[in-house]
């Protein structure tokens, strides 16, 4: 089930990588998510943000972020 989204940054710009959480913050949706991405850009437009999504496994047992 999808909960929410969180902001990633990636640590090698476009290239494939691992991506890594800015905040603990879980935005409801990704409008949420991609406003904050877009007033980090105005400070440092160089950074590689993504909005992953969150999701809860149906047995209860953690979270799950892609």
């Amino acid at each position: 089930m999808l909960i929410g989204f969180v902001l990633l940054v990636s640590t090698c710009g476009m290239d494939a990588c691992e991506a890594l959480p800015v905040t603990d913050d879980v935005y409801a949706t990704r409008h949420e998510c991609m406003a904050v991405a877009a007033r980090i850009h105005q400070r440092r437009p160089d950074v590689v943000l993504i909005c992953g999504e969150v999701y809860r496994h149906a047995d209860g047992d953690g979270d799950k972020t892609e």
